[in-house]
């Protein structure tokens, strides 16, 4: 009849569900959110879950399941698993320089590759944290230990828009994010520049990022320095 229209396969198609948060988001190119969980576990450090999240031996436990540690670098550690993804992040603070292990299997591990891997990837947070995002991306290969690890560089502000004057705390090379109020800190961990390498383990079902970001700035990360943090794990290529 006329007044049957076919919408073709569209009209059968059953309502797509609302995106969760994307994996990165987690991070915030560098630890937002992640930071915030920091200030719930100093609030709540009685709770059996909470003192789990800030143990250093519960988090190189599980860090040492999917990365061989040679020796343990300097620096606080703490973790969590992300509720409902099989999605586990540890992070290590070590003054103004913080660095996640993001760790994820199943459909979740090719997820974390591709939102942090594919340079098209988009990332951008808008206006709520600051206009962050995913800003001047840049692919790199690492060579460490006998392989390729393949990445990418960023900043998580437009450098145009990042504000000219630096928080004192920022300059201060001995800083301690840990000592900052919860405004402070989060400032900080808006303003990041990254490098993302993939570093996980070959032949293994998980897929370990490592992201390695400098808190309050947007200066470039020297790929040296990167390189001697690693120094830290044996990630295997025949060395």
């Amino acid at each position: 009849m006329a007044d049957q229209l076919d919408w073709g396969s569209e009209a059968s198609e059953p309502v797509k569900p609302k995106r969760r948060v994307p994996m990165w988001a987690w991070f915030c190119g560098g630890g937002c959110l992640l930071m915030l969980v920091t200030f719930v576990v100093a609030s709540v450090a009685a709770v059996s879950c909470a003192k789990e999240m800030a143990d250093p031996d519960t988090q190189w436990r599980e860090l040492e399941k999917v990365v061989a540690v040679e020796t343990r670098p300097e620096g606080e550690i703490f973790g969590m698993k992300v509720p409902f993804q099989d999605l586990r992040v540890i992070s290590i603070q070590q003054g103004m320089t913080k660095v996640d292990f993001m760790i994820a299997g199943g459909a979740q591990a090719d997820e974390l590759r591709s939102q942090f891997l594919d340079p098209s990837a988009e990332m951008d947070l808008g206006p709520l944290l600051g206009n962050m995002g995913r800003y001047e991306p840049e692919e790199i290969v690492l060579s460490v230990q006998g392989r390729e690890l393949r990445g990418m560089r960023f900043v998580t502000q437009k450098p145009d828009a990042a504000s000219e004057s630096q928080d004192t705390a920022a300059q201060d090379a001995n800083a301690d994010p840990g000592e900052m109020d919860p405004g402070e800190a989060m400032k900080l961990a808006m303003r990041q520049s990254t490098v993302a390498l993939d570093i996980s383990p070959e032949g293994g079902t998980k897929t370990v990022i490592l992201q390695y970001s400098h808190m309050g700035s947007l200066e470039k990360i020297e790929d040296s320095e990167v390189v001697e943090f690693l120094a830290h794990f044996k990630l295997g290529g025949g060395n």
